[in-house]
C-alpha cells in the first residue's frame, strides 16, 4: 500500500522569494505576480526600478561572487529561509555577428548569464539545504538555446548552459525537496528585444519579421512569463523539477523561432 507523503502539504505562510533583475522586464512581471499571490518578494538588480514595490531591493552584480554570497545569506538570516529564487538577471550583448564578436565580449556575457547562475543557484541551494527548506529555484534561459543561430552567438551558448545547470542541480536537490526548473521565453515585450530590434537597423520591421516566423503571430507580454514562473514557483507544483518550459508562441513548430 502506498502512503500519502507528507511533502505534498502545502506551506499555509507566505513564500520568501528573491527574484533578480527585478528591475527587468520579465523579472518585474515575476515580481508582481509572486506579490499577488501573496509571496514577501525580494528585488535585486543593478539599480532599483521607480515606483516598484517590495519587501526589500538589493543592488546586485551576479558577477560578483562574495556580493552574492552576502546577499543570499543575508536574506536568510533576515527571514530565517528562502523559499524561492527567480534568477532573471541576464544581459544581451552589443554585437550580433559572431565572426565580429570579441572574445571579451564573449566572456564578459558568459560570465553574468551562466556563471552568475551557477553562483546564486549554488548560494540559495545552500542555504535551502541548510534551514531544510524545501524551495524552488527557477532559471531563466531561452529557446534561443536550443538552436544554431547566425548571430548573438555569446547569449545563445550561455542559454543553453544555463538548461545544463537547471538540469544538474535538479538531479543534485531532488532528494532534499527542492525542485529546480527553466522557464524559455521567446520574444517578449522587454527592453532587452527592443535592444536587439534597433541593432538591427529597423525596429519596427524586425519585430513584424520576427513575429511573423512564430505561430502565434505575436510577441510575448512579459506577464505571460510570469504566469508560467508563478506556475512553476507554486509549492503545490513542487513535485514538478528538471523541466524546461517554453512560452515562445509555438517556436519550435516547424515555423522558426
Amino acid at each position: 500500500m502506498v502512503q500519502q507523503s507528507s511533502a505534498v502539504a502545502v506551506e499555509e505562510q507566505p513564500q520568501v522569494a528573491l527574484v533578480t533583475g527585478s528591475s527587468g522586464g520579465i523579472g518585474a512581471a515575476a515580481v508582481d505576480a509572486l506579490q499577488a499571490r501573496g509571496d514577501i518578494v525580494v528585488g535585486a538588480d543593478r539599480v532599483p526600478l521607480e515606483g516598484q514595490l517590495l519587501g526589500g531591493f538589493h543592488e546586485l552584480d551576479v558577477t560578483d561572487e562574495a556580493q552574492t554570497a552576502a546577499l543570499v545569506h543575508q536574506l536568510a538570516a533576515e527571514y530565517g529561509r528562502i523559499d524561492v529564487l527567480v534568477h532573471a538577471a541576464g544581459v544581451l550583448g552589443g554585437t550580433p555577428d559572431p565572426m565580429i564578436t570579441s572574445t571579451a565580449e564573449f566572456e564578459q556575457i558568459m560570465r553574468v548569464n551562466t556563471t552568475g547562475t551557477f553562483t546564486i543557484t549554488r548560494e540559495v541551494a545552500t542555504v535551502m539545504r541548510d534551514t531544510g527548506t524545501k524551495g524552488t529555484i527557477l532559471l531563466l534561459s531561452s529557446v534561443a538555446a536550443k538552436e544554431a543561430r547566425v548571430d548573438y552567438l555569446p547569449y545563445n551558448a550561455s542559454k543553453i548552459a544555463v538548461l545544463h545547470i537547471m538540469w544538474s542541480m535538479a538531479k543534485i536537490l531532488g532528494p532534499d525537496g527542492i525542485s529546480v526548473n527553466a522557464v524559455n521565453p521567446g520574444p517578449v515585450s522587454t527592453p532587452m528585444w527592443g535592444q536587439l530590434a534597433d541593432q538591427s537597423g529597423s525596429a519596427q520591421a524586425a519585430r513584424e519579421a520576427r513575429a511573423a516566423q512564430l505561430p502565434m503571430q505575436r510577441f510575448a507580454e512579459p506577464v505571460e512569463v510570469a504566469r508560467a514562473i508563478e506556475f512553476l514557483t507554486d509549492p503545490a507544483n513542487r513535485y514538478i523539477t528538471g523541466v524546461s518550459l517554453d512560452v515562445a508562441g509555438g517556436a519550435h513548430l516547424g515555423m522558426g523561432s
